[in-house]
């Protein structure tokens, strides 16, 4: 009989610094779009001939490891393990509720994402945990309709199973309705169409011959900040931008709720260009396409100090020590 996957819930938890890739328990639940987990197993085929016309004799197994594909509605409480888990510095302040928790690239020590472990629990099927998971890429999109949307995509360490795992309790937070969303560039608010901002962090999946079948590590390189806004093309100070290649801001915020209950999230690249941007007449309105990409800078760097493309602020009423 067929399993239903509604009824499956993703968790997440932060791992221990010191060892990445050991499985811990979820402590926060995480609504789901799209949680696609891709099982690794590697068979060696042994081909030596035994005196018989075939090719394949026999397989041993080699090494092991996972990918995950995961998305949903952005809520202002779990996507601050999203951000951490690619970013890496990790700031708050806030002596009471509302807390900011700001994300920027980490500058030293290792200069690693946080090591995650994703679970999912399904009550028909059991309980899958992938530890080790140091996210590749994380996008965020909006428009003039629906909900603000986030996906995103890791590498980790094989699954193992968690034999008891706890009960899901999700949180109360809403998602936020995609025209409370905010853009400015220069400072100056625009209109939007659709945008999508991505961060992209190069990761290998570093193997040795160690006595192990999982990686010796999941080893996060160089981060870059890209995007795409659509956008109402009402004058050509935008494309006057581009033909200069004058550098300048972008913010990208979306709030809601009051006081201790206030939640957010503030995207700030201090310093973008456009890789193109030109008109388009497909509309009976000008619209202006604009690529851009972030480059890295000080004063977007948090604790670790040195540079960062991005500060993602995210505002909630969780303490210091939940993302990190």
């Amino acid at each position: 009989m067929p399993k239903p996957t509604h009824l499956a819930a993703l968790g997440v938890a932060t791992e221990v610094p010191a060892t990445p890739g050991t499985p811990a328990a979820p402590t926060m639940w995480v609504p789901w779009k799209t949680c696609t987990p891709k099982d690794i197993v590697t068979n060696n085929e042994d081909k030596g001939v035994r005196g018989a016309p075939v090719e394949v004799f026999g397989i041993v197994q080699g090494q092991k490891g996972s990918t995950l594909d995961l998305g949903g509605d952005l809520l202002a409480d779990s996507f601050g393990h999203v951000l951490a888990g690619i970013l890496g510095d990790v700031v708050v302040t806030g002596a009471a509720a509302p807390f900011a928790h700001a994300f920027s690239v980490l500058c030293t020590g290792d200069t690693q994402g946080v090591s995650k472990t994703w679970t999912i629990v399904d009550p028909n099927l059991g309980a899958w945990q992938y530890p080790g998971i140091r996210l590749n890429e994380i996008t965020i999109k909006w428009n003039a309709d629906g909900l603000v949307e986030w996906s995103a995509k890791g590498d980790g360490w094989t699954f193992v199973t968690l034999a008891s795992p706890p009960a899901p309790t999700q949180g109360n937070l809403r998602p936020f309705a995609n025209w409370t969303v905010t853009t400015k560039l220069a400072g100056v608010q625009i209109g939007v169409l659709d945008g999508e901002l991505s961060i992209k962090r190069k990761v290998d999946v570093i193997r040795a011959a160690n006595g192990t079948q999982n990686p010796v590590s999941v080893w996060g390189g160089d981060i870059s900040v890209e995007g795409k806004l659509t956008t109402i093309m009402e004058d050509s100070t935008q494309r006057a931008v581009y033909q200069a290649s004058t550098v300048q801001s972008l913010d990208v915020a979306l709030s809601q709720g009051a006081g201790a209950a206030a939640n957010g999230l503030a995207l700030h690249c201090s310093q973008i260009y456009y890789p193109e941007a030109s008109p388009s007449p497909s509309k009976d309105y000008w619209e202006l396409p604009l690529s851009f990409k972030a480059v890295a800078s000080a004063a977007d760097a948090g604790a670790s100090g040195g540079y960062s493309p991005i500060k993602a602020t995210l505002t909630n009423a969780l303490p210091a020590g939940t993302y990190k």
